[in-house]
């Protein structure tokens, strides 16, 4: 596990923390929804409200999502690591109906759900935030929003809800899809071949795929061609036409408008901005 000592982004509407590789033990007063998602526990110690401590099961890669009006706190010896997001007080307005599952944690089923689409942007949260010399804002309130979608999407289905409207993508779909993509990022990728993969007509796909992630699938593909390309800057080896090349992008010019649009960085500042990080 990498040796993480605390790491945090305030991303607009969204604040990022990334907690310290050691014991944890957090408490929550319930003044702002919070996203908590798990890279590694195990059984923690857990208290809610006034009910009496006991053990719960925290599986790798699982979340919980605490509400205002709730007050918990975990405990667990073992080194982990923690993402949490904390967003605006009105973020969960309206969702009176999570009200069964928030009961559910409070009875002592605390990070117990775990959900590949939440773990893939989780993934991503992490690796902006370790790796990044100068995470985007835009980019990071993206992904923030997107995690919040798709966990309440998870919740909405765990609690044996019906999906909204016809828009439901199932976890093992959505994966397939973001796997094509990631693989297939050097070449074109229409929105027809990912609503094929999920089996769904374009237009059910389009609004089941902004519902689960909380981008239109055209906006995904190019936030994960710029995710990319930050990776690929680390390589001063490789000049920026070949980079473009590899993200997928039509051209340099059209990586680089791409690229500072979405970080107010062109490339080569980037690369330079990593260099001088490097450097020390």
């Amino acid at each position: 596990m990498a040796d993480i000592r605390s790491l945090g982004l305030d991303a607009g509407a969204v604040l990022f923390e990334l907690g310290a590789s050691g014991p944890l033990d957090w408490s929550y007063d319930g003044e702002r929804p919070q996203l908590r998602f798990s890279f590694d526990l195990g059984k923690a110690v857990a208290a809610f409200q006034d009910a009496p401590a006991r053990h719960v099961s925290c599986p790798p890669g699982s979340f919980v999502l605490l509400s205002p009006g709730m007050r918990a706190r975990i405990r667990h010896a073992a080194p982990l690591e923690i993402l949490s997001l904390t967003y605006p007080p009105d973020a969960l307005a309206g969702r009176s109906d999570l009200s069964g599952y928030i009961a559910g944690i409070a009875g002592g089923l605390p990070m117990t759900t775990v959900d590949p689409g939440v773990r893939a942007l989780a993934g991503e949260a992490r690796r902006a935030l370790v790796e990044e010399p100068l995470p985007d804002r835009g980019y990071m309130s993206a992904l923030g929003k997107a995690m919040l979608a798709r966990a309440l999407q998870v919740i909405d289905q765990g609690a044996g809800a019906p999906p909204r409207g016809r828009a439901a993508i199932s976890p093992f779909k959505l994966r397939r899809v973001v796997d094509h993509v990631e693989t297939r990022l050097a070449s074109r990728i229409t929105v027809q071949e990912m609503a094929e993969l999920a089996g769904l007509s374009i237009a059910h796909f389009a609004r089941a795929f902004r519902q689960a992630t909380g981008e239109a699938p055209h906006h995904f593909i190019l936030n994960r061609r710029v995710a990319r390309v930050r990776e690929l800057l680390r390589d001063p080896t490789l000049d920026l036409a070949t980079i473009a090349a590899r993200a997928g992008f039509s051209s340099h010019a059209h990586m680089s408008s791409v690229f500072r649009r979405r970080t107010n960085l062109t490339p080569g500042a980037y690369r330079t901005a990593i260099a001088n990080r490097a450097a020390g």
